[in-house]
């Protein structure tokens, strides 16, 4: 297989027709002829990430983060993003990104995300987000716990106004999704899932009546990954999943 054959079956699955504009989906650094046999799937493209593909024998790593979001002036190795270039091209490694097509995409971000939960009654919430149920109802407490264990986060900050005494309609959004608590709460959600919302969306939102969990955006969307790497297996390929993250736990005083 060839690195623009793995790009049409991604393209199967997570299509690149999907990807906002401003997005940069699609082959970053590499070869469209280059033969591929494995893959290293990771959330994001970092120096350390194309050294350990590199490592594992991959000719591919495929990201879901772009390494590459605006035009480049100068390649600076000094730089995380002028260093990965050089380690992709020193190494032949071919960088591949699948990004807003994967949150958007029937089996990406979101739904993987919803699927973790048990959620059935899958609706899509906006382009980016989603709402589903739970099949029977669970206290608040329960349902954090089940959040943080099925998506392996490190934390979870819960806020409200008033903590529901049981969870039904729940909505989320991988990564960024600050913007869509508004479409969650018109479509009646006792909560909504997503990374980055800052303190005053944070006062809007649970003042209008919607509670809110807060996750850290890499952790919620790495738990995607290996559904992901599943996909790219179904063409015949070895996979392997990279466990190189960008932003450390943080430690707790």
């Amino acid at each position: 297989m060839k690195v623009r054959d793995l790009l049409n079956h991604i393209d199967t699955f997570a299509p690149f027709s999907l990807a906002e504009e401003w997005d940069n989906s699609g082959l970053q650094v590499g070869n469209y002829n280059a033969e591929v046999n494995k893959v290293a799937v990771c959330l994001d493209a970092l120096p350390e990430a194309v050294i350990n593909a590199s490592e594992n024998n991959c000719e591919v790593l495929l990201c879901h983060h772009p390494l590459i979001f605006r035009a480049l002036k100068k390649i600076n190795i000094d730089t995380d993003t002028g260093r990965t270039i050089y380690e992709a091209l020193t190494r032949k490694i071919n960088i591949i990104a699948a990004h807003t097509n994967w949150d958007k995409a029937e089996e990406g971000v979101n739904f993987t995300l919803a699927d973790l939960l048990g959620l059935v009654d899958i609706k899509t919430l906006d382009d980016f987000g989603i709402i589903g149920k739970i099949s029977e109802k669970i206290s608040t407490e329960k349902f954090l716990e089940r959040v943080k264990n099925s998506w392996e986060l490190s934390r979870l900050d819960f806020y409200s106004e008033k903590m529901p005494e049981e969870i039904s309609r729940v909505a989320l959004c991988g990564g960024s999704g600050a913007e869509f608590w508004s479409a969650a709460k018109l479509h009646k959600a006792d909560i909504y899932l997503t990374a980055d919302m800052k303190y005053h969306e944070l006062i809007d939102a649970t003042r209008a009546g919607l509670s809110i969990g807060l996750c850290e955006h890499g952790e919620m969307e790495r738990a995607s990954l290996s559904k992901l790497a599943e996909k790219i297996s179904e063409a015949g390929l070895k996979t392997v999943l990279l466990d190189v993250k960008a932003l450390k736990r943080p430690i707790r005083f």
